[in-house]
């Protein structure tokens, strides 16, 4: 193995580690608390279903313009692109039916965890941005899986803050 995908070995473990640790953390500070009534059951089923269709159908996608066009990205790339994108459907579609977080979890404890995961991926993409790496004889490189995360997590957190807005507002009204 050159030192290449040893690193890129060693930087998904890392990433893996620190986020089951945050996860464990939430947990034990009982931030997390996935007890949901049967409405958000039902809501986050359908969302699970979305989120699987559009894996499905990005997953085929990337394969297709892979033969088509041949390689433009690295497999761990695309295949975090299509990750990404289903994760995207499945959290948009629980927060518009108001099942992406239980009723005794504090929203704002997790929001904060949603804009620090996107700062910090953000963060390292524009620091691949700028350094040569990123695009490798035309090709997307692992480097890119940051900013993809970083995107993903930014429009969950955009989402979630603008139906909570809309929410507030409609309850103000009534």
């Amino acid at each position: 193995m050159d030192h290449y995908h040893l690193g890129i070995f060693v930087g998904i473990s890392v990433g893996l580690l620190a986020g089951l640790f945050a996860v464990a953390l939430l947990f034990k500070k009982k931030v997390l608390d996935l007890h949901f009534d049967e409405r958000q059951e039902l809501a986050r089923g359908k969302a699970f279903q979305y989120g699987f269709f559009t894996f499905i159908a990005t997953v085929y996608a990337y394969g297709l313009s892979d033969v088509m066009f041949g390689r433009w990205c690295e497999v761990l790339t695309g295949v975090t692109f299509c990750v990404a994108a289903s994760l995207c459907v499945f959290a948009v579609t629980c927060i518009l039916k108001d099942a992406y977080l239980s009723l005794r979890e504090k929203p704002r404890t997790v929001m904060t965890m949603f804009a620090l995961l996107a700062l910090i991926n953000l963060g390292l993409g524009g620091m691949y941005a700028v350094s040569p790496g990123l695009v490798e004889d035309g090709m997307l490189t692992f480097r890119a899986v940051n900013p993809i995360i970083g995107f993903a997590t930014l429009v969950i957190l955009v989402v979630y803050i603008v139906n909570h807005l809309l929410r507030s507002r409609e309850e103000e009204a009534e």
